[in-house]
């Protein structure tokens, strides 16, 4: 090596590394003297195996010189570098190999890469993260943690169709709660809040595997059961008004009025079905209110 060109390997802001057949340091610039923190007078009379770590001189037999043998060249490989004072050091390294077996070697420290690859992924976290909660905020009633308005009308759409195809039996059940504008000028509208959250709790509780459970609008709920007929249907949302007649709110009871409908082949579109619903729903109003009626 002449020292105009030792000169300008110097010069570089990379490692460079001439390993002979023997697989002995043959060269190294100012780069590696740096990076293993060694004079290049020791590193120069070192073998290969010293300047990487066990595992980097694993995969170098099995791997690398394999693959130069065939294809000459080797780009773009991780390895890991042991300073003299033991620190390991992450390099990407490309090597080629000339006729006489001799390899030579380009380095650099890939730390800070590593470092961004990391500060990336937790920005894709982070990015996921702040999705899920964008998806949340767009389905989710935040009062309730019930499904909102128009997270169930694409729920009901898909269920329904799932039974059409299934056959299956659907109910529509629509939930309101009695006298709601009393209760909120009665005892405030923090007791109207701690009135809804209640309900979403106890209709949560009640939620099967496949069931749709939202909050359609102020005090209005509408559940979606699959595969259920009408004698059940009842029966739940029967058992449903009992036990909320049955719980106290801030030392207060309330009582809800509830309208169900179900699919048949004339009728299994989510619209038509939660109008038959909100019929029946208010037909048990008019008749008194704490009722359960069936379309």
């Amino acid at each position: 090596m002449t020292s105009q060109l030792n000169s300008f390997l110097d010069s570089f802001n990379s490692g460079h590394l001439v390993i002979n057949a023997k697989r002995e340091v043959f060269y190294s610039n100012q780069y590696m003297v740096n990076l293993l923190g060694c004079s290049q007078d020791v590193l120069n009379k070192m073998s290969l195996s010293e300047v990487f770590s066990k595992a980097s001189n694993i995969f170098i037999d099995s791997y690398v010189y394999p693959l130069l043998i065939n294809e000459l060249c080797v780009e773009e490989l991780q390895l890991t570098l042991i300073t003299s004072k033991g620190v390991k050091i992450p390099v990407v390294v490309n090597i080629k190999l000339d006729e006489r077996q001799t390899t030579y070697w380009s380095l650099f420290d890939c730390a800070n890469r590593d470092k961004l690859f990391q500060e990336l992924i937790q920005a894709k976290e982070l990015l996921e993260l702040q999705s899920e909660e964008l998806l949340e905020m767009a389905t989710v009633d935040s009062l309730t943690g019930l499904l909102n308005r128009r997270e169930l009308d694409r729920r009901a759409s898909k269920a329904l169709s799932q039974a059409r195809r299934s056959k299956l039996s659907v109910a529509v059940i629509v939930i309101d709660i009695d006298f709601f504008k009393k209760i909120n000028d009665t005892y405030g509208h923090s007791f109207g809040d701690d009135t809804l959250k209640k309900l979403g709790k106890i209709l949560l509780s009640r939620q099967r595997e496949n069931d749709v459970v939202a909050r359609f609008g102020g005090e209005e709920f509408v559940l979606i059961l699959m595969d259920i007929d009408k004698k059940n249907a009842f029966k739940f949302a029967e058992s449903l008004r009992i036990t909320i007649e049955e719980t106290k709110i801030n030392g207060i009871n309330i009582t809800v009025s509830i309208g169900i409908s179900l699919n048949n082949e004339h009728s299994n579109q989510f619209e038509a079905l939660f109008k038959e619903a909100d019929t029946a729903l208010f037909n048990a109003k008019g008749s008194g209110r704490n009722k359960t009626i069936l379309f």
